[in-house]
């Protein structure tokens, strides 16, 4: 018996492409935390470290995410060589070494240091989860790369409570090593089960029929790059993850200065945990039916209205909390959008390098928005107070949203690299 993508439904335990997804998805859940539960720490950490500054705090952020990013290339290009199984387990020890050291530290550099090498060991879990999402089910792209990511999009909303009691009772550092042993022991165990299809499963992955929207050939990374149409896609994407990676570490903040009551503060953290990897499936499988670019141009301005609509709605705990969640459900999505556009433009042989090379834009914009736009914000707040502070932070994140959405329509336009190589000789059509 074969599901509709030709895979054989009752195959091997390893052979089958659900299982993946899952195994896939829990790895995805246990490094969450890693980036969404930061904001939970924040205001412990400044407690316990009152020498060091909200940037400072940030910084570490800041550095995470671009360990995470920027290890992606190479994090990728050693799956497409080794496959999954070495890798992830050495994301396993990363992880646990360097989540579970951050609250041991007791300066910002090695902070930074612990913080980055969990980001590394998730860039493994991240990228080589992505690329096997759209190996695995090669037909509904935007489906699989939505689940899959909402897996890291929603996980911490699993963990949140856990955290939150651990923080309280028994302090940051305690928490953070036993948060960090614990998503190890997982993610050995997926290690073991996660892999890329080959062989007669890669043939039964991809079915009888050519992908909607596949790129007629594999682009190499060096191809990749001499494209002008992967300079739109990156600076899309970086003007998307800059409003992302400002809101998502000082959201606990933001609640702060607002007053928002601790219990709807709980509430609002799960919910827009949820609904940050929900939006991720639901678009997803839009852009699977109206195709990428007309649902990320949907997406993205609907994103840019909220973040700019968030400050004037944040006096009312329950408005804050809609806003923030409905923000959180349309930011989300960008990472059901950027995987699949990859693979549709650049082919599926190098995709993990390729995509990997394309989601370094999360961390061009990790570096700009809890830096840059944090000490921004901070800036206004001092002199004006916090209301203007965070109005200016979420209207600059805002116009840059929308700007990405407006790159969406001109990405439209621009048919897919091969559409634009001249013919071979050999295949120029005779007069």
């Amino acid at each position: 018996m074969r599901d509709s993508a030709g895979v054989n439904a009752n195959g091997g335990f390893m052979s089958n492409r659900w299982v993946m997804l899952i195994a896939g998805v829990l790895g995805m859940a246990m490094i969450s935390s890693l980036q969404y539960a930061w904001a939970l720490f924040v205001p412990d950490i400044l407690k316990s470290h009152p020498t060091f500054s909200k940037v400072q705090i940030q910084a570490a952020f800041a550095t995470f995410v671009a360990c995470m990013t920027f290890a992606g290339p190479l994090t990728g290009y050693l799956m497409d060589k080794f496959g999954t199984k070495i890798f992830f387990s050495l994301a396993a020890i990363l992880v646990a070494a360097g989540w579970g050291s951050i609250g041991a530290q007791d300066k910002i550099l090695p902070m930074c240091i612990s913080y980055g090498l969990a980001g590394v060991g998730a860039s493994f879990i991240y990228t080589g989860g992505i690329a096997a999402a759209l190996k695995w089910f090669p037909q509904k792209r935007g489906m699989a790369s939505g689940i899959m990511a909402c897996g890291f999009g929603s996980g911490a909303a699993l963990f949140g409570w856990l955290i939150t009691m651990l923080v309280k009772n028994y302090g940051c550092e305690t928490a953070f090593l036993y948060t960090g042993v614990g998503f190890a022991v997982i993610l050995l165990l997926v290690a073991q089960v996660l892999r890329f299809p080959e062989g007669p499963a890669a043939a039964k992955a991809a079915g009888p029929n050519k992908p909607k929207n596949a790129s007629a050939r594999s682009y190499t990374p060096l191809e990749m790059l001499k494209t002008g149409q992967f300079y739109l896609m990156y600076c899309m994407f970086v003007l998307m993850a800059v409003g992302y990676m400002f809101l998502t570490p000082n959201i606990k903040l933001m609640a702060n200065d607002y007053k928002i009551p601790a219990a709807i503060f709980t509430i609002t953290f799960t919910a827009f945990a949820a609904a940050n990897g929900i939006g991720r499936i639901v678009w997803g499988m839009i852009s699977d039916k109206i195709g990428r670019e007309s649902a990320m141009f949907i997406d993205f301005i609907a994103c840019g209205l909220l973040y700019i609509l968030l400050p004037f709605v944040s006096h009312n705990p329950y408005g804050f909390m809609i806003v923030v969640t409905a923000a959180f459900f349309c930011t989300g999505p960008m990472f059901a959008f950027f995987p699949p556009i990859t693979d549709d433009r650049f082919g599926e042989k190098y995709l993990s390098t390729n995509y990997g090379i394309v989601y370094t834009a999360k961390g061009v914009g990790g570096m700009i928005g809890p830096t840059f736009i944090t000490a921004l914000a901070l800036y206004y707040a001092k002199s004006q107070g916090y209301e203007i502070g965070w109005t200016v932070g979420c209207t600059v994140i805002g116009a840059a949203a929308i700007a990405s959405g407006i790159g969406s329509l001109i990405l439209k336009k621009v048919g897919k690299p091969v559409e634009a190589l001249p013919l071979s000789p050999a295949a120029t059509p005779a007069p």
